[in-house]
Order: C-alpha cells, then sequence, then structure tokens
C-alpha cells in the first residue's frame, strides 16, 4: 500500500490509498512551502516486490469565494481612492489656473495705478510750481506799480 504525507509549517497531515489506487488530494489553505512525502509499505507479508507504477500530479490553484470578494473589493476601493485624487489633482490645478489669471490681472491694475499716481505727483508739482511762478509775476508787477520797491 502507499500512504502519503503532507507537512506545512504547522500541521502533519496524512492519507493513506487502498490496495495501491486511489487519489490523494489536498487542500492548502495558507500560501507557504509544503513537503511532499510518498511512502511504499510491504503488502500483507514482509516481501518487497518489484512493480512499476505511474505517479500523476496536478496542481491547481482554486481561489475561494471570500478571496475573490476581497479582491473585488481592494480593487474597488484602489479605484475609487485614485478617482478622488484625480478629482482633487483637477480642482487644484482649476484653483491655481484662476489664482494665475487673478495675479496677472492685479499686477496689470497696480502696475496702471503706479502709472497713475506717477502722472498724478508730476501734474501737481508743475501746477504748484507754476502757481508759485505766476504768484511771484504778480507780486513783482503790482509792488512796482505801487512803486514799492
Amino acid at each position: 500500500s502507499v500512504s502519503s504525507r503532507v507537512r506545512d509549517r504547522w500541521v502533519r497531515r496524512q492519507q493513506e490509498l487502498k490496495n495501491g489506487a486511489g487519489k490523494i488530494t489536498f487542500f492548502a489553505e495558507e500560501f507557504g512551502e509544503y513537503k511532499f512525502c510518498l511512502e511504499l509499505h510491504p503488502s500483507a507479508g514482509d516481501k518487497w516486490e518489484m512493480t512499476t507504477g505511474k505517479l500523476n500530479l496536478e496542481v491547481e490553484r482554486q481561489y475561494q469565494d471570500e478571496e475573490r470578494e476581497t479582491i473585488e473589493d481592494t480593487t474597488d476601493n484602489i479605484i475609487n481612492v485614485m478617482q478622488k485624487v484625480l478629482r482633487k489633482i483637477k480642482h487644484v490645478k482649476m484653483e491655481q489656473k484662476y489664482y494665475k489669471e487673478r495675479e496677472t490681472q492685479f499686477r496689470a491694475m497696480s502696475y496702471l495705478t503706479s502709472n497713475r499716481v506717477i502722472w498724478y505727483g508730476l501734474l501737481t508739482a508743475v501746477t504748484v510750481v507754476s502757481t508759485g511762478c505766476f504768484m511771484v509775476q504778480n507780486m513783482k508787477s503790482f509792488f512796482i506799480k505801487k512803486k514799492l520797491v
């Protein structure tokens, strides 16, 4: 008869085949390394006979429903987070564009205002100087007419 042992880090499992034929199945519940050991045992009597046999291994990976749901939930969460981040990035870009346009307008307004202040100051200075010259000229002519000078 043939018996099999499957060993992982925590559990040791054993299955035995009847009459040397059958199927041994094993479901790995955890990720990791597993060791399979097949042992031949002599049948009734202690004689070992030379025989040939076939060993077919079929390795399949099956997802459990919970694992699949967890994967789907995780991908949905990642997609939602990415969509939120993309919306925030778009909003920040729109704000930056708005503030840039606003700053450009304020700079233009500031430049225009400072030019107007300079021209107004120049006009005021010319007015004060011309008024002063006009008054000095008028006072001089007044004093000459009155013969005070």
